[in-house]
């Protein structure tokens, strides 16, 4: 029966340092205030996944598609009126909550959960 207990209690700490982990990240980084924003982190999303997390991410083929989604994503962004200082923000921003999630959880889980939201912004 122990084991039981301390596998709840494992899952318990698990989603607290979650929830600490979603709360902390909001505070770190504040939400994209334009389409210009918001494409430029995308493509930092993109680049961080590429280069951080390709055995996650599924290998050369996916760090292949990160690139070019990264790249167009720069693109939309620069038409969007986004100058290099915005791109090296919206990269530092990215960077700073993925160092951060990592720090409180793994890089499996924080490179997932940028997948996952890469994905889902598409």
């Amino acid at each position: 029966m122990p084991f039981f207990v301390n596998a709840k209690d494992a899952f318990m700490k698990n989603m607290i340092l979650t929830a600490v982990t979603l709360v902390t990240l909001a505070g770190c980084v504040a939400p994209a205030a334009s389409p210009m924003e918001a494409a430029a982190r995308r493509a930092a999303g993109a680049e961080i996944v590429a280069r951080q997390c390709a055995g996650y991410a599924g290998g050369y083929s996916s760090v292949k598609t990160l690139r070019e989604d990264a790249s167009k994503n720069v693109a939309t962004a620069r038409n969007l009126g986004a100058t290099d200082a915005v791109i090296a923000k919206a990269r530092n921003d990215m960077q700073t909550g993925f160092n951060t999630m990592v720090a409180f959880t793994t890089p499996q889980e924080a490179c997932n959960k940028l997948i996952g939201e890469l994905a889902w912004v598409g």
